[in-house]
C-alpha cells in the first residue's frame, strides 16, 4: 500500500549513502556481488530496484531490506533516543559492478 509520502520520493532521494562495513565490503566481491545503501525508512523494493538501475544502469537480481528501529540512548544527564533507520541489500548482475 502506498501512501503520499512514499509516492513522492525521487531516484536521487532513495539511496542517501553507502555503508562500509567488514561484511558489506566482503559482499562487494565478485561471486556475491551484493552491495549495501541506507534509504528511507519509506522507501520501497520496488523504488530501490528502480533507483539503483537509474543511477548505475546495472541489472538488479534483488534487493534485500533491514528496518533498525528507535533505540533508548542517554548522553550524560538526557535521556533520547537513536534514528530509525532502514538498510538495503542490493544484488547486481554477476557480469555488472558498480563504481562505489
Amino acid at each position: 500500500m502506498m501512501n503520499a509520502a512514499t509516492d513522492m520520493l525521487e531516484t536521487y532521494q532513495v539511496l542517501m549513502s553507502t555503508l562500509v562495513t567488514e561484511k558489506s565490503t566482503f559482499h562487494r566481491t565478485a561471486p556475491l556481488n551484493k552491495f549495501t545503501f541506507r534509504v528511507p525508512v519509506a522507501a520501497t523494493k520496488t523504488q530501490i530496484r528502480k533507483a539503483v538501475q537509474d543511477a548505475f544502469g546495472v541489472k538488479v537480481i534483488s534487493v534485500a531490506t533491514q528496518r533498525y528501529k528507535e533505540l533508548a540512548a542517554r548522553y550524560r544527564f538526557h535521556r533520547g533516543f537513536t534514528a530509525e533507520w532502514k538498510k538495503a541489500i542490493v544484488t547486481i548482475h554477476k557480469e555488472q559492478t558498480l563504481p562505489v
